[in-house]
């Protein structure tokens, strides 16, 4: 008994060597094979690595990415400064938010047979000027007519909005009476959030802008460009898209045919008003405006507002968000447009004024926003704002989504 027992485990070990014998070299094939995937896929999180350092060099790498490619960054090249074996990059566009960037990166082991992808968002948090209304102080909108279009309003102290149900608003402390007097953070998910962490101030070049109006000499409306003092601007027509740098106040009057000035306004004191400024009514201040894209996110309490600039408009605020709508093509009549550019004041910014004045462009202030007793209107312009100057290497980028993609090597490459 005894003996026919060693025999069958004889025969059962006899039978299970080759079996075990494999799965031994399977283990080690599986081994190797799993080692250069994990390599793979760690060249790969180099690769997207790459990526986000290289637009953090400055804002041209930023702006180039918006519209086209970046040599070396567009599947156009192998990188080998990873030990292990290689990988390529590619940067580009989001065609549903300007402000974020897609990376995608592919590794590839040593051997060449194991290939893995991912797939990152960067995005600009600080969106910088992509802002009709932005205050490093209050912004007191009160309770008159004066209202802002196209985009948002941000504060870096707090908003008075009064009943208003659009634009957008962005405040460090609070929307008020949106948010009921609360003292914590607050939102509606839809137009207004109190207590929101805004981003820093953009970094808007001075320099730029003063050399500028240094250079540009001799304005058609009176003096220079450039101005030390004060600064009056009464029957000025002048489309040149030019900068005037006043370090003093600007101000704005009525009279002499009215105002109308195409470029950058920016004065390190106050801007002030008489009337409206002088708003003209003439052939200067009165043109089709193009509606920002996006400019439908503004109106998420307030659709039939937002229908009458674009009335092909999806019927519902919830069925521009599925779909992603983008208004391609649209514009809108402005009339008695004072400014179409940017304007900057480093002291504060009171348009109380008794017209019906217009700015198309953004407004930026460090002190002060106020129009609680006038009837000004401020309509965001995209192309103005992307057109801003701000301090080289001026971006705040977040990595957000970040998932691993199927894994194909790019063609073209060796």
């Amino acid at each position: 008994m005894a003996i026919s027992m060693v025999i069958s485990i004889l025969l059962f070990l006899m039978l299970m060597f080759p079996v075990m014998n494999l799965f031994v070299q399977n283990e080690g094939k599986w081994s190797v094979k799993e080692k250069q995937s994990t390599t793979a896929f760690h060249l790969a999180e180099g690769g997207a690595d790459r990526a986000y350092w290289k637009i953090l060099e400055s804002v041209d790498m930023w702006n180039i990415t918006s519209t086209g490619t970046i040599p070396g960054y567009n599947f156009d090249q192998v990188y080998e400064d990873i030990g292990g074996g290689s990988y390529a990059v590619k940067i580009s566009s989001d065609p549903v938010n300007p402000d974020r960037r897609i990376v995608e990166a592919v590794g590839r082991d040593g051997t060449g047979s194991q290939l893995r992808a991912v797939r990152m968002y960067l995005e600009n948090t600080d969106t910088g000027v992509d802002s009709a209304v932005r205050t490093e102080d209050e912004a007191e909108l009160g309770g008159g007519n004066s209202q802002v279009e196209w985009g948002p309003v941000v504060s870096y102290k707090e908003i008075q909005a009064s009943g208003r149900t659009f634009p957008r608003y962005y405040s460090a402390g609070h929307v008020t009476p949106q948010d009921g007097g609360s003292a914590v953070a607050g939102t509606d998910d839809v137009y207004w959030w109190s207590f929101y962490p805004v981003p820093p101030a953009p970094a808007v070049s001075f320099s730029f802008y003063l050399s500028s109006a240094q250079a540009s000499g001799a304005s058609p409306c009176g003096g220079n460009y450039y101005t030390v003092g004060n600064r009056t601007f009464m029957g000025c027509h002048d489309k040149s898209g030019k900068t005037y740098y006043v370090t003093g106040n600007v101000i704005f009057k009525a009279g002499g045919g009215g105002n109308h000035i195409t470029g950058t306004v920016m004065t390190l004191g106050n801007v002030e008003f008489s009337g409206n400024g002088g708003s003209s009514n003439g052939a200067d201040g009165s043109y089709s405006a193009n509606i920002p894209p996006y400019a439908w996110r503004e109106y998420g309490a307030n659709w039939a507002h937002y229908k009458t600039f674009d009335p092909a408009a999806p019927a519902t605020w919830a069925d521009a968000v599925s779909s992603n709508y983008v208004a391609t093509a649209k514009t809108y009549p402005l009339s008695g447009v004072l400014v179409h550019g940017f304007l900057y004041a480093r002291g504060e910014m009171s348009l109380q004024g008794g017209g019906n004045g217009v700015f198309h462009g953004l407004v930026m202030t460090a002190g002060e926003y106020e129009t609680e007793t006038s009837n000004y209107t401020v309509y965001y312009d995209s192309l103005v704002a992307e057109a801003v100057k701000l301090s080289a290497g001026h971006l705040t980028i977040s990595r957000k989504d970040w998932y691993e993609i199927k894994a194909e090597w790019p063609a073209g490459l060796p």
